[in-house]
């Protein structure tokens, strides 16, 4: 097969391009990063014989094709070749395309079984992709020869983002198994037929959620291909992010520049339907005029310039200024920043610094004799695509804040013209992304809502956005765009929905919903600092879930009596090496001060499954969720583990804390991790640390197996949380992240609920208690259910805690065990949901 080698002046930008690359294909190619050099006092530049090892690390008969960020890392490429024998230098190319395109488009194409000629020209036409004349009759996208030849069938690409990168890749991979001439055309776009085969034409056709597009084949192999096309479409290419059926838009003409070129609200962009759907990021509803907030600046063009020393102290200057802004506006929002909020910010001012980043634009300035707005904009750029493309859904967040860092100090650099204007009259505000910096400006404004084209949860924007008290919704798709400014929207952020056309019904009802919404958070304010208590006086306790720093200040304003999980992913991710005992212990000491005096149930690192992190260089598992992850993997990495347990102990003297093991299934891995903490506590005793030995010790029970051993596991701890996602899908067999199995994945299956109750029963029967710390434990649908089980401890979700307590308060107890006992015996989890809805009502009527 053949191999890539990724020249790069940063060592982190080598090694990201290369992840990027192998999360595009379905099979592995041979990429080897060769970036920085062993210099820890400037690690910017590239080294020919770090180029040569990499070379000869993914050499094949087939060939090698190199690719450079920077002209002067060309130099090293060619020493390198220059030192291989004449046999291989024969195989070995330099292929002259832009880095991230040409990669992912050179690995793309390998995997299809591509020669190393066509991978070459693929990948250098990846540069037309950003080029607004890559729509031209010069790319590969002229119209098949003779329609009386081929065949074509119509479909519509429900992914929410559309063909992007990784559903372009498994298109082109597919269409490479077959031999003929496959075009693919957009006609909600009216864009021109493309190569279905290349990378490159997919992308310049901008398919986006909900178009139509044509595939025609020759009749040969037509009826194969358009069964494989619908394979894909009906598998959503293997995403979860399904836009709902709408009727498509019509075909019509696109403009001659590329799609994100076109300004928001103006005809140029995608026509809207009377719906977007996108995710929640706060509830509540907003009913006004939508406003588009302008946040791009334009394409910078590169500029030649005589005093690279002179344009460097500009650059400078700018990265001053724009830290500068960044301190003004967290001084001007007082109080009204946390202090993790303080934190993303402070992050922000940290990319200021990186010597990766300002050292390797100032390199090109002096070296290049260019500008440094163009430089640093695609400096930003890139590094902003490289995290867009990783798979861990946190570093995916971080790519909006090099974007916000790179427009503030662009900004600086050409002038503040454009520069985004906020109404003077409430509105609601559309974004295409929104970012930290934006949030900082909409605190004392009358805004009445907020939507984006596109933006996750986990991003710092969704973070800050979500305590504002107004509705959000991101990841509304670029129909967002054709909504036309001034145009009256109904924003309901609980459904995550935008409508774009309310009619008078439309709006009662949302008035409706808003009062009645009003109404339970009004009362749910005022039962948070309750006790979780039913009417007949039984109570539980009612504990919050905790995945980051950034929480804290939400749980201590939840009204949760402590925290019943701590994940501890958050301190392994998102950073270059694991945290050392010291820095861990400080962290756990701030969040038991933050308690004040409430519990803290810190579990175990659960790395692997879903969360992986590429430092600990895991090896790839083909089911990573039944694999090496949660306490099998501590019990294999005694120093990370020894070095978390002893963290936790040294804080237990600074106030009440608990140790919780994951993925406990059998009694031997129990014994083996109470051995270690018996070391750890040992180790610490003779050096005169101070720590609580009576701490409590208990496990999660979130394997089957665990559930049916529960009689044997509950005496050698001292209680259980019940984690049931994972439970439910080991239970059901069924992936909770696949779309087609989402009904089996479903904790209140009848088969769940039994193995819940079992577990209850042998915990108790142990003296133990026994909590749950899964999603269920929030949903209001399973708290009678749970209780009349006998749970003791519902931990959730901090913004869930006051409305869960106002259902308990209103339930009896022996009521809930007659409703669990009847809903055990029913046949599926539809019948459950039905039964329970019903017994609520009769207690909201009764």
């Amino acid at each position: 097969m053949i191999g890539i080698v990724v020249v790069s002046h940063s060592a982190r930008l080598a090694e990201g391009v290369k992840e990027l690359a192998d999360g595009m294909t379905q099979v592995e190619i041979p990429i080897a990063a060769a970036g920085g050099v062993d210099d820890p006092d400037n690690p910017l530049g590239t080294d020919g014989i770090r180029v040569l090892e990499a070379i000869h690390e993914v050499m094949s008969d087939e060939g090698v094709l190199i690719f450079a960020d920077l002209g002067s890392a060309k130099l090293s490429a060619d020493m390198a070749i220059d030192l291989l024998e004449p046999e291989e230098q024969e195989k070995v190319k330099f292929c002259d395309a832009p880095l991230v395109e040409g990669v992912l488009a050179a690995a793309v194409q390998i995997a299809s079984g591509g020669k190393l000629a066509d991978v070459m020209r693929e990948a250098q036409e990846a540069g037309a992709i950003a080029a607004p004349e890559a729509d031209s009759e010069d790319t590969d996208a002229a119209a098949p020869k003779d329609d009386s030849d081929t065949k074509a069938e119509e479909f519509v690409i429900r992914n929410r983002h559309g063909l992007h990168a990784r559903p372009a890749s498994l298109l082109v991979q597919t269409m490479n198994g077959f031999d003929g001439d496959i075009r693919l055309e957009n006609l909600t776009k009216g864009k021109k037929p493309v190569n279905a085969k290349s990378i490159n034409g997919i992308m310049l056709s901008a398919v986006t959620g909900n178009d139509r597009i044509r595939l025609t084949a020759a009749p040969e192999e037509a009826d194969a291909v358009f069964a494989a096309m619908r394979r894909l479409v009906e598998d959503n290419f293997g995403e979860d992010d399904a836009m709902p059926a709408e009727a498509p838009a019509p075909s019509k003409p696109s403009p001659s520049e590329p799609q994100a070129a076109a300004s928001p609200g103006t005809s140029e962009a995608p026509e809207a339907t009377d719906t977007l759907t996108g995710i929640t990021i706060a509830p509540g509803f907003a009913l006004g005029p939508l406003h588009h907030v302008r946040q791009e600046m334009p394409k910078i063009e590169a500029a030649a310039i005589d005093d690279p020393d002179a344009e460097i102290a500009r650059f400078d200057k700018a990265l001053q200024d724009a830290e500068a802004e960044i301190k003004a506006a967290m001084q001007a929002m007082g109080e009204g920043l946390s202090d993790y909020d303080r934190q993303i910010f402070s992050a922000h001012i940290t990319y200021l610094h990186d010597p990766e980043i300002t050292g390797g634009v100032r390199e090109r300035i002096r070296s290049e004799k260019l500008g440094a707005a163009a430089i640093w904009q695609e400096t930003m750029s890139e590094l902003a695509d490289t995290y867009s493309g990783l798979e861990d859904k946190l570093l995916q967040g971080r790519a909006a804040d090099i974007v916000d860092v790179g427009q503030r100090v662009l900004r600086f650099l050409v002038g503040d013209e454009a520069a985004s204007a906020l109404p003077d009259e409430p509105a609601i505000l559309a974004f295409h992304e929104l970012r930290p910096s934006d949030v900082l400006r909409l605190a004392d404004t009358s805004v009445l809502g907020i939507c984006s084209a596109v933006g996750g949860e986990t991003s710092h924007a969704g973070i800050l956005a979500s305590n504002l008290s107004i509705p959000v919704v991101f990841s509304l798709g670029e129909g967002l765009n054709g909504v036309k400014d001034g145009q009256k929207v109904l924003l309901d952020g609980g459904k995550a929905r935008l409508d774009l056309a309310p009619d008078p019904d439309d709006i009662a009802r949302m008035e409706r919903d808003r009062a009645a919404f009003e109404a339970l958070r009004a009362e749910a304010e005022a039962a948070k600092d309750l006790a979780a208590e039913t009417k007949d006086g039984h109570r539980v306790r009612a504990a919050a879930n905790m995945a980051s720093l950034e929480e804290l200040a939400a749980v201590a304003d939840s009204g949760a009596e402590e925290i019943g999980l701590m994940r501890t992913e958050f301190l392994f991710m998102d950073r270059d090496a694991a945290p050392d005992e010291d820095e861990q212990t400080e962290i756990y000491k701030r969040i038991i001060a933050g308690l004040k005096g409430k519990p803290l149930t810190v579990r175990t690192m659960d790395i692997g499954g879903d969360k992986p992190v590429a430092y600990m260089d895991r090896p790839a598992e083909e089911n990573p969720n039944l694999g090496w992850r949660g306490l099998r993997y501590s019990l294999d990495e005694t120093a990370l583990f020894d070095t978390q347990l002893a963290a936790t102990l040294r804080a237990s003297a600074e106030g009440p804390v608990r140790i919780m093991f994951p993925m406990v299934s059998t009694l031997e891995e129990l014994r083996a991790a109470k051995d270690r903490l018996q070391a750890v506590k040992d180790r610490l005793g003779k050096a005169g640390q101070p720590f609580d030995d009576k701490l409590e010790i208990g496990i999660m029970i979130e394997v089957p197996a665990a559930a049916e051993m529960a009689d044997r596991l509950a005496p050698e701890v001292d209680f259980f949380s019940i984690g049931t996602n994972d439970l439910t899908q080991y239970m059901m067999a069924a992936d909770r992240a696949n779309p087609k199995v989402q009904k089996l994945s479903d904790p209140l299956q009848p088969a769940v609920l039994r193995m819940i109750a079992r577990a209850i029963a042998a915990a108790h029967e142990a003296g133990i208690w026994i909590g749950m710390c899964g999603a269920m434990a929030g949903n209001r649908l399973a708290a009678p259910v749970l209780l009349g089980l006998g749970l003791d401890e519902f931990s959730m979700k901090p913004v869930d805690i006051g409305t869960f307590k106002l259902t308990v308060r209103r339930l009896a107890k022996p009521a809930c065990e007659d409703l669990a006992a009847e809903v055990l015996k029913l046949d599926g989890a539809e019948a459950v949901r039905k039964r329970v809805t019903a017994f609520l009502d009769e207690i909201e009527t009764g």
